[in-house]
């Protein structure tokens, strides 16, 4: 790729990192003011989504540059990227084994 594609590449990126947090900002938002309004499921429901869109934000960066090292043929740092993103899902699958006996 060339850097005319690199920077086309890397504010297709930007973008996409933007919306996720406007997105997770908004469901924060929302269910902040559902839930100091009157305590219903459905805040308690956005502010869980936009924690969980907020902590997922870093992981798509993960994904999307291990798409990018791949279609490079960059063999190195797509498998670094791919090892980085199978500890964060083991990360997540031990902390949701963590938490299913605590209830």
């Amino acid at each position: 790729m060339n850097p005319a594609e690199d920077a086309q590449l890397e504010r297709r990126l930007g973008k996409l990192l933007r919306l996720g947090v406007i997105v997770s900002s908004l469901c924060l938002a929302v269910g902040l003011s559902m839930t100091l309004r009157a305590a219903s499921p459905s805040g308690r429901l956005m502010l869980d989504a936009g924690v969980i869109l907020l902590l997922a934000i870093p992981a798509v960066r993960v994904v999307f540059s291990a798409a990018t090292y791949a279609m490079r043929r960059d063999w190195l740092f797509a498998g670094l990227v791919v090892i980085v993103l199978l500890e964060l899902l083991a990360g997540l699958y031990t902390a949701l084994q963590g938490n299913s006996g605590a209830s």
